[in-house]
């Protein structure tokens, strides 16, 4: 009997009246075989239908660029936005006066909206009536530069009724859009715009100690408020909420209100301003190439005030106008960020790297590498050269890195949890790549990332801190106890190298060989070449004659230093786990006293603690970034930027000297005695500079780490097509995992469909 045809028959029987077993028999046949004919073809279906990537598969031929993210960015105000994850994002689409050379080793500053980098020009100016010496920067602007198309631009969208904001969900909603020239007012409005007090810029202070007249223009600018606020208040009554009130009408500020009386900035004409400073402070060049400095044009901050925008959360914060080579198109830091070509953007050029004096044999070294790498290839082409930038968010390590290896992702770093996959490193602490992953065609490029971890005793301590001998010798032999080594190799594989002193490599001041070394916690070891550390029996050494033998004071009380952190994560544990072992080793106790981040951040400011792990990032590639660490302006008040509180009278003095002083031999001695005094006192154990390791795919061009600057997605260049066909190789469906799932299940069903047969034939 057919097959085919007995099933049919006993389907069209089942119609009438029958008993319920055979009904009951009838519908599990069924299941059992609608159930494997689903199985069978879902298997089948499975490689072509799943896939994990983050964009469609339209898209992977277009000239666009996707990388990653894991922290969310917090602000796109240029006055307020200071973390690392936002400038990736900004400093792309606000350009600032000058930039870092691309190219070139020393980092080295280069005009951006600027025509060049000026020089310093000590004259006398007039400051509220009277005649003071001051160091003055003229800078002269590039003209016909322009900002991109934004409604702001629009007068009539700066003056918009609720009839007007119909169906406005965003800036991308508004059908008019212009542009205009920068000229000097923007960046006179711009500086001035970060000494308003609702705005809370993070780099206040240090503009405060060095513009002269900013800390003035501040309280005048507090004075302006104040009148306003009091002027609402008046005339709302005693039940006004001027924190709600001011949410969604914020008080238009005047800018040049008395603006006059404090010279910090001042506008000379149409291309050209001035920046005037209370004391000589050249790192000032270095904060104008940061998007502090970048122009905010005014119809921008007026157009992002109005309370029908404020109100559907469409603000300036979220919403930046730039000049940069890419607008900000998406903004969703939960989810994605978009970057699209600005087509205002003038005519920019890749840089050439001159070739170097034939004396300079590293210099020619560099050269010959960065030419055989292909980074000279794009010289003189027009930037950008790549026309969208997607950012996707991927918090978690495994997912992003397989997507990575997917194609899905242009490049990567390389996370812990993942590295045995990626790097390997030789008895030389040498790094290369596997060859599984040379073998793909990725790149691994490393650099210094200026960045300094280290513990931070509280000098105001009466058992940590203090300047006696017997204080110092207690901080030393801790010094020597905490070994940085060992954190480096099981935290971070190996990427870092100890700190010798709080200045990383690749920044002038930092010095290799056995001149470099901090003698307090190294030897040099001539015969390997190398710094080594100190045996432990120096640090028990060091401890007994502090008043502590074998980690016991006089009275016989064990010592215990206490340790605040907000560490919560595995990692954290684990560094707290090492950190308790290292100090037993001396018979210290270690006390954990672990807060969220406002707690900690309190103890930090307040001095409650004894010691602190801290971390800093270059925000430019000059050693007072890292050596103002340590230094006290004001004895009778702390320095938030000194967290140690450390406050040696000799260190302040030759702090302030080497501050005012150009790159040469005279300004290398000076931080040479600084650093003796500073290893010798021991306010902080110097922990490590570690390194950072990028991977790239081979069709992602002119990569170059870079631990200064921003704005280096305009160099990049992408070959979509040699992308298109990575992941076609790399994401190829695999048949035969299903082919021999279909073989098992086949097997396993033959008994059913034999009895399934035989049944039908006894019917």
């Amino acid at each position: 009997m057919d097959f085919k045809t007995s099933s049919r028959q006993r389907l069209h029987r089942s119609r009438t009246p029958a008993s319920s077993n055979s009904l009951a028999a009838s519908h599990r046949r069924g299941r059992h075989i609608g159930g494997l004919r689903a199985v069978l073809v879902a298997a089948a279906l499975l490689p072509a239908t799943c896939s994990n990537s983050p964009y469609p598969e339209s898209q992977e031929s277009t000239n666009v660029l996707y990388t990653t993210f894991y922290e969310e960015p917090a602000h796109m105000d240029p006055a307020i936005m200071y973390g690392s994850a936002e400038s990736s994002v900004l400093g792309n689409v606000l350009e600032p006066l000058f930039q870092y050379h691309f190219l070139k080793r020393p980092y080295e500053l280069a005009p951006l909206l600027a025509r060049e980098v000026p020089r310093p020009e000590h004259r006398k100016v007039t400051y509220e009536g009277r005649s003071v010496e001051a160091t003055v920067y003229t800078v002269r602007l590039r003209p016909g530069i322009l900002y991109q198309d934004h409604p702001c631009f629009v007068e009539a969208n700066r003056r918009l009724s609720e009839k007007d904001l119909r169906g406005i969900r965003g800036v991308e909603d508004f059908r008019q859009v212009a542009t205009r020239e920068v000229v000097a007012g923007d960046f006179v409005h711009a500086v001035r715009r970060l000494a308003d007090p609702r705005l809370d810029c993070p780099l206040y202070g240090t503009f405060e100690k060095n513009l002269l007249g900013m800390g003035g223009y501040r309280k005048a600018l507090v004075n302006q408020l104040d009148r306003q606020r009091q002027a609402r208040s008046a005339a709302a009554g005693p039940l006004y909420n001027r924190e709600l009130d001011e949410m969604f009408r914020p008080i238009p500020v005047d800018y040049a209100e008395g603006a006059e009386r404090f010279p910090f900035v001042r506008q000379i004409d149409r291309y050209s301003f001035e920046v005037v400073l209370s004391q000589p402070y050249p790192q000032i060049l270095y904060w104008m190439a940061t998007t502090f400095f970048a122009p905010v044009p005014p119809e921008a901050v007026e157009f992002f005030s109005q309370p029908g925008l404020l109100e559907r959360s469409i603000v300036l914060d979220r919403n930046p106008v730039g000049t940069g080579p890419y607008v900000l198109r998406q903004f969703d830091p939960t989810n994605q960020i978009v970057l699209e070509r600005n087509r205002n953007f003038r005519v920019e050029q890749y840089p050439d790297l001159p070739l170097p004096a034939a004396d300079d044999a590293q210099g020619r070294a560099n050269y010959e590498m960065m030419k055989a790498a292909g980074m000279l290839d794009d010289v003189g082409r027009r930037l950008p050269m790549v026309d969208r930038i997607v950012y996707r968010m991927e918090r978690e390590s495994i997912p992003r890195w397989n997507k990575f290896l997917q194609g899905y992702y242009d490049n990567s770093g390389i996370q812990s949890d993942v590295f045995d996959q990626a790097v390997t490193l030789s008895s030389r602490g040498e790094a290369s790549l596997t060859d599984e992953l040379a073998g793909r065609g990725i790149r691994l490029l490393t650099d210094n990332s200026a960045v300094l971890y280290y513990y931070a005793f509280n000098m105001t301590d009466p058992v940590f801190g203090g300047y006696t001998d017997r204080q110092r010798k207690l901080r030393q032999a801790i010094s020597i106890a905490l070994d940085a080594e060992e954190g480096i190799a099981i935290f971070a594989n190996g990427r870092g190298v100890p700190a010798q002193s709080p200045i990383p490599p690749g920044i002038f001041g930092h010095e290799e060989g056995a001149g470099g070394i901090n003698p307090i916690v190294y030897r040099w070891d001539a015969s390997a070449a190398r710094a080594v550390r100190r045996p432990l029996a120096d640090a028990r050494k060091l401890l007994a004659e502090a008043g502590y033998p074998d980690g016991y004071s006089a009275e016989g009380k064990p010592l215990e230093v206490r340790f605040i952190t907000g560490w919560s994560s595995p990692e954290g544990r684990s560094r707290l786990m090492l950190i308790r072992k290292q100090l037993d080793r001396l018979n210290i106790r270690l006390v954990v006293e672990t807060s969220d981040y406002n707690r900690f951040n309190d103890k930090l400011r307040s001095g409650n603690f004894q010691l602190v792990w801290l971390g800093w990032a270059a925000d430019y590639p000059d050693p007072e970034n890292f050596l103002f660490l340590f230094h006290q302006p004001n004895a009778n008040e702390p320095d938030q930027q000194n967290p140690s509180r450390y406050d040696n009278r000799t260190y302040n003095e030759l702090f302030v000297r080497m501050r005012g002083m150009e790159n040469s031999p005279e300004r290398l001695a000076v931080i040479r005695q600084m650093l003796g005094v500073l290893r010798e006192d021991a306010p902080a154990v110097l922990d490590h500079h570690p390194a950072v390791f990028g991977l790239y795919h081979d069709w992602y061009r002119n990569a170059y780490p870079h631990a200064m600057a921003f704005n280096t997605m305009k160099y990049v260049r992408i070959d979509p097509a040699r992308r298109a066909e990575y992941v076609r190789q790399a994401n190829a469906p695999r048949w035969w995992p299903v082919a021999a799932l279909a073989g098992v299940l086949a097997i396993l069903t033959i008994p059913a469909v034999r009895a399934a047969v035989r049944h039908f034939r006894e019917t």
